[in-house]
């Protein structure tokens, strides 16, 4: 679904009439209804995707999200409207963008934050741009995210530079240099533009040698990839070098070509800083007239563009041009217009706002040098490790001796239950088999010998007590058939599609005889149409032990209840006796691998092996089985079966 939209979307952008108008495509999708809004902000991002005005690849994953794509396309429209000098429109789409990123998009946040910075710095507003590069490192520091840092602190070098504060930008922009050297994987295009800052940083203080030594490798850098708009810029800060220097013919040359590049690529930043470049080279060499010219057109794209920094620039070479031409009021009009754009862009907010971000940056800086001493003593640790593992191998049979140890202990304890159990088992057989079997051979010998002395009330009343020992006996030879299939391995869990009301009907069945021997009631309240996914065989043994049970402890002509509902994806079975219920201390047994004889209301024997079996068989199924019991009202047990329709 997500490759067929995508390939919609390649579709609208080749010949949809919005393509052809990214601003018309922008406020379709501020405009219109959601369903528009989702389509037309997809193609926005698919546009601006193709066009690399984001930090990272857009996958399925960011159009499947509706509150995603619309930040992204927020985002875009900020770096569209940045690369087109609309600074103002840029801050606008970014303010939104970050209101939609989710919190846990540290990247994306960090995105917002750079926009927003290098927007409000084209526009003089540095509070505000201190402020969001201050987030985007502080971003960069939880992400340890090099990448991110070296960006943020480029930023507030360039901020720090306009602001005349050149001394603290050398500090930020070497720190951002040398994590670019480390980084290979771009060839050197960041590497540049941090050389291109540090070489705008040190001609303000007076160091142009270092200066041409930065930007000179920042231009070869540039041309050796062919980045063509870079060295463009590239060469433009060397202009601002050779202006300290007095060179003008050769700045003049550069910023020609400087200038011609701009306007190809549409560059209008660039543009305005060529064109002050050049009107400065032409006071330099005493031609006024070119001068204006260069001056005039670059003020004009200041306003335009509210690029203020560059503004109040053009504006003091104005002042110049005019004061030495001896233009006495053009000169004044000009003084005063640039005292009042440089008073706008240096105001006390934002040296209160430098000053504290100066303490937080030398805090983070510290910080910075003890995780760099951190990571030496990791280095060391690595070579200690690597000693180490000689040693550890040393050690390796004595660990396999000690596990193997410890796996046959717990064989020992496992064949220690075994035994126990084998042992309890003998003893049953001895007991409680061989002991029932003794008695029924004496009975039935005294009524062979004195067959015609019994009355005839005396045989029923002796037949009938054959008959319980009997069926208990034969009980319990099928607990511990059962019992024995089940430890053996060869009774194995197998569900299938079961009909719980025929199953229970079934079971009833089984143990009728015995309640009614007791004259014991045993009542359903069943739903209709109940199927569970459950092992037919193993239900079968549940049910009769766990009806057996409830009659063999419920008193003579009480009733035993049989309850079945279904709930969310389980059916609930209870069965519930009124009978003689347990103590605290028994229910803690009533589970444990332990057979403890027990008797019934009429004195049937027991061992509890049955819900032994029981325990066995759950834990062996995806079934849940638990009860509850107080003494002298009687217990409920409860089994969970997962349902099946």
């Amino acid at each position: 679904m997500k490759k067929t939209l995508l390939i919609l979307l390649l579709l609208l952008a080749a010949f949809s009439g919005y393509s052809e108008n990214i601003d018309s495509l922008f406020n379709h999708f501020v405009f219109s209804k959601m369903s528009q809004r989702n389509n037309a902000a997809e193609e926005l991002v698919y546009l601006f995707n193709k066009n690399e005005c984001y930090d990272y690849p857009i996958t399925y994953k960011h159009l499947g999200n509706n509150k995603m794509t619309e930040m992204l396309a927020f985002l875009g429209m900020a770096n569209y409207e940045y690369n087109q000098a609309n600074f103002l429109h840029a801050v606008h789409c970014a303010e939104k963008a970050l209101l939609l990123v989710p919190e846990d998009s540290l990247q994306w946040r960090s995105s917002c934050y750079e926009i927003l910075n290098v927007a409000l710095q084209r526009m003089g507003d540095y509070s505000q741009a201190l402020q969001y590069a201050k987030l985007d490192y502080e971003t960069g520091i939880k992400l340890a995210n090099e990448e991110i840092q070296s960006s943020a602190l480029n930023s507030l070098a360039a901020i720090l530079l306009a602001t005349n504060h050149p001394e603290e930008a050398l500090g930020y922009i070497q720190q951002a240099v040398d994590i670019e050297r480390g980084n290979t994987e771009d060839q050197g295009k960041k590497l540049a533009i941090r050389l291109g800052i540090q070489c705008e940083v040190l001609a303000m203080l007076k160091r142009p040698d270092e200066a041409l030594a930065c930007i000179n490798e920042a231009l070869s850098l540039d041309s050796a990839a062919q980045r063509f708009d870079k060295v463009a810029i590239r060469k433009s800060q060397k202009a601002d070098v050779l202006l300290s220097m007095q060179q003008w013919k050769e700045c003049r040359k550069i910023c020609l070509e400087s200038l011609e590049s701009s306007r190809q690529n549409g560059n209008t930043v660039e543009e305005i800083i060529t064109l002050k470049q050049l009107g400065a080279c032409a006071i330099g060499m005493k031609h006024y007239d070119e001068a204006e010219k260069y001056l005039m057109e670059g003020e004009r794209l200041c306003k335009e563009t509210a690029f203020t920094p560059q503004l109040w620039r053009i504006q003091q070479q104005l002042f110049k041009l005019y004061k030495e031409t001896g233009r006495w009021e053009k000169a004044v009009q000009y003084l005063e217009l640039s005292s009042k754009t440089k008073d706008s862009l240096n105001n006390e907010r934002f040296q209160q706002m430098m000053s504290d971000y100066r303490v937080v940056y030398e805090t983070q800086a510290k910080d910075a040098q003890l995780a760099a001493q951190q990571k030496t003593m990791r280095v060391r640790q690595i070579w200690i490790i690597i000693f180490s593992i000689s040693l550890a191998l040393l050690t390796v049979s004595l660990i396999l001796v000690f596990w193997l140890a410890r796996i046959r202990k717990k064989n020992n304890i496992r064949l220690e239950e075994v035994n126990k159990t084998r042992n309890q088992i003998f003893s049953i057989v001895s007991h409680d088999l061989k002991n029932p079997v003794n008695a029924q051979k004496q009975m039935l010998d005294y009524m062979c010998q004195h067959f015609e002395q019994i009355s005839e009330s005396d045989k029923k009343e002796q037949i009938n007590a054959l008959k319980q020992s009997s069926d208990s006996l034969s009980k319990l030879l099928v607990n511990l058939l059962e019992w024995a299939s089940l430890e053996s391995g060869r009774l194995t869990y197998k569900p299938i599609r079961i009909d719980l009301n025929a199953l229970i009907n079934t079971s009833i069945r089984q143990v009728q005889t015995y309640a009614d021997s007791k004259g014991i009631n045993l009542l359903k309240n069943l739903q209709s149409n109940l199927f569970v996914w459950s092992d037919i065989k193993f239900m079968e043994i549940i049910l009769r032990n766990l009806l057996h049970n409830a009659i063999k402890f419920s008193y003579e002509g009480g009733n035993v209840e049989i309850n079945a509902t279904k709930g969310n994806k389980k059916v609930t079975l209870t069965i519930v006796d009124h009978g003689v219920g347990m103590r605290p201390e028994d229910k803690m047994k009533i589970f444990q691998k332990e057979l403890i004889t027990t008797r019934g209301t009429s004195e049937e024997t027991g061992t509890g092996i049955g819900l032994m079996i029981c325990k066995s068989l759950i834990e062996k199924s995806d079934c849940e089985l638990s009860f509850t019991s107080e003494l002298g009202k009687g217990t409920t047990f409860t089994i969970l079966l997962p349902q099946s329709e």
